[in-house]
Parts: structure tokens; sequence; C-alpha cells
């Protein structure tokens, strides 16, 4: 699919941008939103210097801008009443209005969240962000399987900084939606 395709494909469709590459150019990419996921529909490199021309160009068209923070593979739009959080197999998390809704159903009223935590295991595996309820529960949020850490040999601590960098960005946002603490256990 051509890149002006993507953008008249039917559904709700954001834009990414990705790292520089050579000669100054960005990857701008079109995403569908669904339930059951974030399909990339197509992409471009573009001057660097086009940026905020292009994306004025694909906001009044009704794409909004998404964000990632690679390597992750989940992608986040921030709405006017919160945060949607999408992976490639599902809409991982919503977080609009008064409820923060996971993919499996589990509904969390933003009245309940008294910290927003971003986590690893000891082992580096399974790590991502979770909720601490008021109660003292603790609810998982947006989380991820590391390979590379799984595979073990020569995984360090520093490739573990390196990969969960997102779990600050869209750790913050997320406690700001619920007027809550965050915090980085990482």
């Amino acid at each position: 699919m051509t890149f002006e395709e993507a953008v008249a494909a039917p559904g709700r469709l954001v834009q990414l941008w990705g790292e520089r590459m050579l000669d100054d150019q960005l990857v701008q990419a079109i995403y569908r939103l669904t339930a059951a996921g974030a399909e990339q529909l197509g992409w471009r490199p573009v001057p660097a210097a086009r940026r905020d021309a292009l994306v004025g160009e694909l906001t009044a068209r009704g794409v909004a801008v998404a964000e990632t923070d690679p390597p992750c593979d989940v992608i986040w739009i921030q709405t006017a009443v919160g945060v949607e959080v999408y992976g490639p197999r599902a809409r991982v998390l919503d977080a609009t209005g008064d409820r923060a809704v996971r993919d499996h159903g589990r509904s969390i009223a933003r009245a309940d969240i008294a910290r927003i935590v971003a986590f690893a295991e000891p082992d580096h595996v399974y790590r991502g962000l979770k909720a601490e309820l008021r109660s003292g529960e603790e609810v998982d949020l947006v989380t991820e399987v590391s390979m590379a850490a799984e595979a073990g040999a020569g995984y360090s601590r520093n490739d573990l900084l390196m990969e969960t960098g997102w779990t600050s960005t869209l750790g913050v946002i997320i406690a700001a939606w619920a007027d809550a603490s965050f915090v980085s256990r990482i």
C-alpha cells in the first residue's frame, strides 16, 4: 500500500514519526487503530525540515499523532480525555474518562489508582507498568516479555534500561491522567 492509500484507508488512523535516517530524513508511518491492535499500513521517508508541515496537513485530515519509544512494540495516543495504548495484537489499555480498561476487560476506577509504577522482574524478562491501587492491590497495565532478556547470555542492566525507556514516558502520561504519582522501580 502506498502512503497516500494508507492515509485514505478506512478506520481510525494515526501518524507515527520515527528516528532520523541518513540524509536528514525521518520516517512517517500511518497506523490503523482497532480493538485488534495497531496495524501499520504504510510509511515514507520525509525531510526532517518538513515534519511540522506534514504533521499539520495530516492532523487537518483527522490523522492524530501517536507516540512510541523504540524498541517497544506499543504505541499510545493522548486524547482530550486520557490515553489509549495499542500493541500489535490488541488495544492494551484505554485510560480515558474515569476508568482504565485493560485488554482483557478489567476496569479500574481512576480514583482508585494511587501510583503508576514502572517495574522489571529480577530476571529482566517481564516488565512494564502497573497501577498500585489505594487498596494495596497491584494491577498490570502495559507489559512486555523480552526474548533478549530471556536468552540471558550477556543481557545486562544497561540493556534493560535502554529497552524500557518507554515505561517512564508512558508511565508519566498515565499517572497524569490518573492524578497519581509515578515511580520507576527499574
